[in-house]
């Protein structure tokens, strides 16, 4: 059964009290739409409320597409299977229990627990040699019918679920037996009672993350990791910590190799590794952004918005990031050496007409910004950059002019008169639809539009030369979206301003339409109001906020990082991404405030680093291997159409003629050299050495992706990322190592 066939939700297909279990995951994957899903899940399990409500409300979900999970209660227990051989053994040893399939060789078995006993976590048993199945405990949620796997296959329960959770059988002997060794005989009250050692304020997270560790080398995974915290929390710690942050050192931790020493919290983080595109990165479509990417609230945002629209998840993220940087306004600041970097980002989407939904993708975002700042979504959110004096009028300091000051006729003094009031909210949000249009006016002799612009992103501080232009502008706080075509940008970006600093303030980025949806998507059934405040709560922390710094951790992966990210690159692909550095912690630092996170943490550098990777790869499908030279592109062509190499003599005489001079050949090749893009070999004949040039495959195209990057599944288009700790989590650091220079950015 495929996608196109999925029925509605059938009224008995979950019995009595197991509707209550069901929470809404995300179209074709498993995870939640909805924060403390298994918290929710079970109280109303357990007290009965809203069931009817509740059904109706999964059925409308499932009716738009929508996948849906089932949490697993108290007194049950799930067999997961993901081998034939597995799915087989249970369906001989458990012929008459409840159990689904999704596809082949992938099936669940819902079984039941002792009388009196528990399970905190999730373990792995080998059933027989190389077989193994993962044992779900309460807590643990799993996809069920009527959800789409990935695959496009149905979940299907070949045989039902009972009514009366008693009626289900016990696990095979060999499982209980293997599964009790990690039970714990439940002990009401025990808590409460003072039979426990209390875990107080100062150790919460250590203890915690301890744990986490320990079970996560025992090969559980982050759902039972997550389910037994939440009880070590609510049962030990004093007072209990809040639930998100529970949350996220559980999934902190899961990101290890369950082999991996992960017991201290300041190891649970993947180290970095430099990354090469394959040898095509000159036209390969970037890798879609990994789930890292989506940290926090930005990615929470992009994932209720993203099944309801056709727009790419990264024009939604990119924009919800620069968006949120700038309705914040110019308070929080990062230090690099004697420059402040504010939080205003400029971002130019990339894709073809309308095809690429890169207006629909402003429009969804700038929506639920407009909930929390009404004004400036009206008034500071604008379009129609076509001269830098017009750029500088909408945010312009009070003007003032001499005026003479006369007595009987006789000038005496002179003093300065207001004759504008100047603009109050240096705010400004410019969205470019048609961001052609912009580089075509930049390209007219006299327009000051790209200075204006570099000064923007720079400094904030606007001012021109021009006799009769009075206006300027300090403390500015300006944001560009622009959309644009590839063809568009090609042909109208010149070489001076791709190589004078105007393209590398800019992250390109390359966008294209995601699904294709008819009738629209149902963004009128998302409850958008948890987020927005938590929106409201982050915009308003950051307006007081002053500077931001690494904590220890974001420090080491920084000097992991720092040197190849601060690396020249050749060509036009070098100039228009030589601020990598200054982009990627601006990101960091947009992350961390989305988080109200106190400091930049390693997981805030890490996101940045993932929308950086697909920035340089866009910008690498966008521009190629150019070299920006148009005499050293032509060279560059004819070694890579000349299979058996070309000699300096036929290079010189295709590109010159028979009238070239010796001195302009040379500065050709030596931008092929440095280039890495092609190299020179000497030939011995008969006589004198023939010198032939032949392509490379070299380029110098490093980025930097995840652990294993070279090796790296880039996933699906768009998956969920949970936030860090916001601020306030009292996480274990390491002394700072004393050769850390602060000077560095």
């Amino acid at each position: 059964m495929t996608a196109d066939e999925q029925h509605d939700f059938p009224d008995d297909l979950y019995p009595g009290a197991l509707a209550s279990l069901l929470i809404p995951l995300v179209a074709r994957r498993k995870f939640p739409r909805e924060e403390e899903w298994g918290k929710r899940a079970i109280e109303r399990y357990e007290n009965g409320s809203d069931r009817e409500t509740h059904l109706e409300k999964i059925k409308g979900h499932v009716k738009f597409g929508g996948n849906v999970g089932l949490v697993v209660p108290p007194g049950v227990v799930v067999l997961d299977a993901d081998t034939p051989e597995a799915v087989a053994w249970l369906k001989a040893a458990l012929p008459d229990a409840p159990h689904q399939e999704s596809s082949p060789g992938h099936a669940h078995f819902v079984c039941r627990t002792p009388p009196g006993v528990r399970f905190s976590n999730r373990v792995k048993v080998e059933i027989i040699p190389g077989v193994a199945v993962d044992v779900r405990s309460l807590g643990s949620q799993i996809v069920v019918e009527p959800s789409i796997h990935p695959s496009g296959s149905l979940y299907t329960w070949k045989q039902g679920l009972p009514e009366h959770l008693s009626d289900l059988d016990l696990p095979p002997p060999m499982i209980l037996t293997a599964i009790s060794s990690v039970a714990v005989t439940e002990k009401p009250n025990e808590a409460a009672t003072g039979g426990e050692k209390k875990i107080t304020a100062g150790s919460r997270n250590q203890s915690l993350a301890s744990l986490a560790g320990s079970m996560r080398r025992r090969g559980m995974t982050r759902e039972s990791i997550e389910a037994a915290l939440r009880e070590e929390n609510s049962r030990r710690c004093d007072p209990p910590l809040p639930d998100v942050e529970v949350v996220n050192i559980a999934r902190s931790i899961a990101r290890y190799d369950a082999d991996e020493d992960v017991a201290e919290p300041t190891q649970s983080f993947a180290s970095y590794t430099p990354y090469t595109p394959p040898e095509d990165v000159a036209t390969a479509w970037p890798e879609p952004l990994s789930d890292v990417a989506f940290h926090g609230l930005a990615g929470d945002f992009c994932h209720l918005i993203e099944p309801h629209t056709e727009a790419d998840p990264a024009a939604l993220l990119i924009q919800t990031l620069a968006e949120y940087g700038n309705v914040i306004g110019r308070s929080a600041y990062f230090s690099a050496e004697a420059d402040r970097h504010f939080m205003n980002t400029f971002a130019i989407l990339v894709g073809p007409t309308s095809k690429g939904r890169k207006g629909t993708s402003h429009g969804q975002v700038h929506r639920q910004f407009k909930a929390i700042d009404e004004e400036w979504a009206n008034q500071r959110t604008m379009s129609g950059l076509s001269s830098g004096e017009g750029l500088i009028w909408q945010v312009r300091d009070p003007i003032t002019k001499s005026e003479p000051v006369k007595e009987k006729g006789r000038v005496v003094d002179y003093q300065d008169v207001q004759v504008d009031a100047g603009v109050d909210d240096k705010r400004l949000f410019v969205v470019e639809p048609e961001f052609s249009m912009t580089l075509r006016v930049m390209g007219r002799e006299g327009n000051t539009l790209s200075a204006i612009i570099r000064q923007a992103w720079d400094a904030g501080n606007l001012r021109t030369l021009v006799k009769n232009s009075p206006a300027q502008a300090t403390n500015a706080h300006i944001s560009i979206v622009g959309h644009v075509t590839k063809d568009e940008l090609i042909r109208y970006l010149d070489r001076t301003e791709a190589g004078n600093g105007f393209a590398n303030r800019f992250l390109w980025i390359c966008v294209r339409r995601s699904k294709v949806l008819p009738e629209g998507g149902a963004l009128g059934s998302v409850d958008f109001a948890p987020l927005i405040r938590r929106l409201a709560e982050a915009v308003s922390e950051a307006r007081g906020r002053g500077e931001l710094r690494r904590d220890a951790e974001a420090r080491k992966l920084w000097f992991e990082v720092y040197e190849h990210l601060s690396e020249g690159r050749p060509g036009l692909l070098g100039a228009v991404t030589s601020r990598s550095e200054a982009q990627v912690m601006r990101l960091a630092c947009i992350y961390a405030l989305l988080d109200r996170a106190q400091e930049i943490g390693r997981w805030h550098l890490e996101a940045a680093l993932e929308v950086w990777r697909y920035a340089f790869e866009s910008a690498a499908h966008i521009f190629g291997n150019a070299l920006g030279d148009p005499k050293a592109d032509a060279a560059l062509s004819l070694v890579r159409s000349a299979h058996d190499g070309i000699s300096r003599s036929e290079l010189g005489q295709q590109l010159f003629g028979k009238h070239a001079r010796a001195e302009q050949l040379v500065q050709v090749l030596e931008v092929l050299r440095k280039s890495g893009l092609a190299e020179p070999r000497t030939e011995r004949t008969g006589g004198r050495p023939t010198e032939r040039w032949f392509a490379t495959h070299r380029g110098g195209y490093g980025v930097y992706g995840a652990k294993g990057s070279d090796q790296r599944d880039p996933g699906p288009a768009f998956t969920p990322y949970t936030p860090y700790p916001p601020s306030g989590c009292e996480t274990k650091t390491e002394p700072e190592p004393e050769d850390l220079e602060e000077a560095i950015v």
